[in-house]
Parts: C-alpha cells; structure tokens; sequence
C-alpha cells in the first residue's frame, strides 16, 4: 500500500493547526451538444370565417353554375337557345359564336363551368370550416387564388366585349358579375376570421 504509506507520512509533516490537503481537480471537459434536430412546420393555429362567408359564396357559385351550364347548353346546340336580343350593342350570339370565345380552340363555357363546380366546393361550408390538418392553409391558398384566375377572365370577355367585339352578352355579364361578388366574399370573409378559440359564440 504504497500510496497511503506516503499520505500518511505527509499529514505527519502538516505542521499542526492546518486541515487536510485539498486537492481540486479540474472540472471534465463537456462533450458538445449536438444540434437538435428540426422541429417540423406545424400548421397556424385553425381560423373560422364569418358565418355568412361560406353562405353567400356558395349560393353565388350556384347561381354562376346554373348561368354557365346555360351557357354550354347554347354553346353545343345553337346561340338561338339564348333568350337574348342578336341586335344592337347587346347580342349574346355575336360574343358566344366569336373567335374570343375560343381561345386556344377551347370553349371558354367549359373551364368556366368546372371553376364554377371547383369554386362551390372550395366555398362550402363543409371545406371552409377550421380544420388543424397540415393542407388545411392550402385550401385557402387554392380559394384564393381561384377567385383571383377568376377575376382575370373576367378582365379578358369584358375586353373582347367591349374593345374588340363592340358587343355584350347579358349572360355573360350576370357571370361576371358573380364572379366579382365571390372574390369579394372571398377577400373579407378571410380578412375576417378569427382563431377558432377567439369565436364568440352564437356567432
């Protein structure tokens, strides 16, 4: 036992008075943290729209459906389906059976009928309700920007109406009109929500 034979002998030498040495080792060196890893996005937290938002959006992607099936109606049978006047600045034949009315050889009444339907199920009450899904914000994304694509050919019939074609089409006026209407309701009714635990109730 060599090692404590000379600790001994050492606190023989102490003079008296003096406690036992004290020996302080350095503190181990600390092995680096390694980096956590990232925590995956998690969706905001769920929002609700005011009530009549997804209402009135529906109703008028209802009323733009059944003008637009009218419209393919006329369009895969013949312009005088159309309970239109063919005189004068107003003629539905005149812009329906027009070369504006084609673009890329597509009906127009055809992508216009599917956003109508796509439309009324994005606006529903059913999809327009908060959910905590991760595409829940993407549905609203895709709402958006539905009514946006909207209301750009709404932009291009009203210049081939009325800057090339010198004539109007009531029906598809009352499309457009509604086309406006939804990316108004649209607009506010998102602007307008508030987190689902915020809601008052009754509301």
């Amino acid at each position: 036992m060599p090692r404590i034979t000379r600790a001994r002998d050492e606190e023989a030498l102490r003079p008296v008075g003096q406690g036992p040495v004290v020996t302080v080792r350095p503190p181990a060196p600390s092995k680096p943290r390694e980096p956590e890893p990232p925590e995956p996005d998690e969706p905001g937290p769920a929002v609700v729209p005011p009530r009549w938002a997804p209402l009135s959006a529906t109703a008028i992607c209802v009323l733009a459906f059944a003008d637009s099936a009218y419209l393919t109606y006329a369009h895969f049978t013949s312009a005088s389906a159309l309970a239109c006047s063919t005189k004068g600045f107003v003629d539905c034949a005149a812009v329906t059976t027009s070369a504006y009315s084609h673009p890329l050889g597509v009906p127009v009444v055809i992508p216009g009928l599917i956003w109508c339907a796509v439309m009324g199920v994005l606006v529903s009450p059913w999809v327009w309700r908060p959910s905590n899904h991760p595409w829940w914000p993407w549905v609203g994304r895709l709402r958006i920007a539905g009514s946006v694509a909207g209301i750009g050919m709404v932009f291009y019939l009203l210049w081939a109406e009325l800057i090339k074609l010198h004539h109007l089409c009531e029906y598809c006026t009352g499309v457009h009109v509604l086309t406006v209407a939804l990316f108004l309701v649209i607009v506010f009714g998102t602007a307008l929500s508030v987190p689902a635990e915020a809601e008052p109730a009754g509301t």
